[in-house]
């Protein structure tokens, strides 16, 4: 985001000329390079990929250089990454893998430029025992494909993302580079399907790298006064978390009570508690926001809604059963924020109570944070389904 700008952030929804958010939205300023972008996704959806690259190759050509120039080059190489990378479900999987022989192929080298894409950059690893560290970036969302959302990539990480064992990784002036081991598209299967099956519990994802705009890296982040948006931006932004409130139903149901008391201290549109209280319709949902727009639309889906800064919980100490902590994400804050911001959401929070933390984008702080916190029993770092061959950051701790 150019750092001469004020205010709430506008949005391209309601074709804002000055749309300049360039994290995993990527959307351009023109209105009618806009509906060339977004004729290109529709082709996408329908499987026309061709056709997808010709409209965005002629668009480029047409365009002098610039921010749209820019950010259509990147949603095409997006495209192209995704075709050449994309392991389908069905795909076949080896039985197991050979640790020491993948160690011995010879490495590969992945570079990513501190403006593009560093955020879709992520590592893998056992957080309870020391053992090999994948890494792996991020391709297009399903939701993407599917002409849901804008957001180029989404919290779901499958097989095909994954490049293999990493061996070194450098931050040089324009960018990051990661050498790695690589995986065969048969290994990546495996070993997906087995962290999904098996090991859901001792894996953590990590999102090492935040994008940086400008000569000065700044750091994308959400203005003071936070989001101004309306009510298509804000079902798209819950599109790409589909699979998080799916999955945080269920982990509510595991906990065996319907009459909790879930707290967002940053809640959006209150489209997330919302489907908590459609799965647990005993429970009291409290959301807090820092833009009363949200709030605007929260009021109309949450038990009680305030406008409050989430570093002013409006809940009493000891309260909450449950806090969802849905934005101390990239792109949302910064990385030196995120990670202060863990003591002051503790207060609201029950004494074995539960923090839940993930987003649909990237996560900014890891279990290294919570540990260092002393407060709370870490009880797993990703959330994920066979059903849908994948994984999420989904910080589950427990406040002791």
């Amino acid at each position: 985001m150019n750092e001469e700008r004020r205010g709430s952030l506008k949005t391209a929804s309601d074709g804002d000329e000055t749309f300049n958010f360039d994290g995993v939205f990527r959307d351009v300023n023109d209105k009618n390079t806009r509906v060339k972008l977004y004729s290109a996704q529709a082709s996408v959806k329908d499987g026309k990929w061709t056709e997808a690259e010709t409209i965005l190759n002629e668009t480029i050509k047409s365009l002098s250089e610039g921010h749209d120039q820019r950010n259509l080059k990147l949603v095409l190489r997006e495209i192209e990454r995704y075709q050449k990378f994309h392991i389908a479900m069905a795909s076949p999987a080896v039985s197991g893998i050979n640790w020491i022989d993948v160690c011995e192929r010879k490495p590969e080298m992945y570079f990513e430029k501190f403006d593009e894409l560093p955020q879709s950059i992520f590592t893998l690893k056992n957080w309870r025992l020391a053992e090999n560290v994948l890494v792996g970036r991020r391709l297009l969302s399903h939701q993407w494909i599917a002409n849901k959302i804008r957001e180029l990539h989404c919290s779901h990480v499958r097989a095909g993302m994954l490049l293999g064992v990493l061996v070194d990784q450098r931050v040089q002036e324009d960018g990051i580079l990661v050498y790695y081991y690589p995986l065969t598209a048969k290994e990546k299967r495996f070993y997906m399907h087995d962290v999904v099956s098996n090991h859901l519990r001792d894996i953590e994802l990590v999102f090492p790298f935040p994008p940086l705009q400008s000569i000065m890296k700044t750091e994308i982040h959400c203005p003071d006064e936070g989001w101004e948006i309306d009510e298509k931006l804000a079902l798209q932004l819950g599109e790409g978390e589909v699979f998080l409130r799916e999955y945080s139903v269920k982990f509510l149901k595991s906990l065996g009570r319907e009459d909790l008391f879930l707290f967002d201290p940053a809640c959006s549109t209150g489209q997330f508690l919302s489907t908590m209280k459609a799965g647990l319709p005993n429970c009291f949902t409290f959301g807090q926001d820092l833009s009363s727009c949200m709030v605007k639309y929260a009021k109309n889906r949450v038990d009680e809604a305030r406008c409050a800064n989430a570093l002013d919980p409006q809940v009493p100490d000891e309260t909450a059963d449950v806090e969802f902590v849905r934005f101390i994400n990239s792109e949302v804050v910064k990385a030196k924020e995120a990670r202060i911001m863990i003591e002051p959401l503790l207060k609201p929070l029950k004494t074995g109570g539960y923090m839940i933390t993930f987003g649909h984008t990237p996560v900014l702080v890891s279990a290294a944070d919570f540990k260092m916190s002393g407060r709370f029993e870490i009880m797993q770092c990703v959330g994920g389904d066979p059903e849908w061959d994948g994984i999420f950051q989904y910080y589950v701790c427990k406040k002791i």
